[in-house]
């Protein structure tokens, strides 16, 4: 998401999702926000998107290991930023589930988070999101509701 006066990294395709939002402070995507996770999302084909984040030592939840309530924060902040197809749009999260299956360490390396629309209907969508190690297996998975508030 872009402020007023520049645009740092995120969307690739031109299309600034959500920037009716500004740029906040948010713990997700803004880069603003030192503690923050700083997810830069990529459009991929047909309403589905990834990006990359590093956890760091702030985000530690278990020893070593990022905080499940994060990993929560980053499949939300994706299927939010899925959700946010244009300027004008305003999306909220409706409902959450999360599925938790293999422990995320905080060793300095990065991990990908893919997102996916499952379903649009009226003022609502149906979106998927899962964050994958780095050899491919799924480490957290969600799916989420989103309703439009305009």
């Amino acid at each position: 998401m872009a402020d007023d006066t520049t645009s740092e990294g995120g969307n690739q395709s031109g299309v600034e999702r959500g920037a009716a939002w500004g740029d906040t402070y948010c713990f997700g995507c803004s880069t603003r926000n030192h503690e923050g996770l700083h997810l830069e999302f990529t459009d991929g084909p047909d309403g589905t998107g990834t990006a990359e984040f590093t956890p760091r030592a702030e985000h530690e939840g278990p020893p070593g290991h990022f905080h499940g309530g994060l990993s929560a924060t980053v499949l939300d902040e994706a299927m939010g930023w899925c959700a946010h197809e244009s300027e004008g749009d305003r999306w909220v999260t409706g409902t959450l589930e999360v599925r938790y299956r293999k422990p995320l360490p905080i060793d300095g390396g990065k991990y990908r988070v893919e997102v996916e629309t499952l379903k649009t209907s009226g003022r609502r969508k149906k979106l998927a999101a899962r964050i994958l190690l780095r050899d491919g297996t799924v480490a957290v998975e969600g799916e989420c509701v989103y309703v439009s508030v305009v």
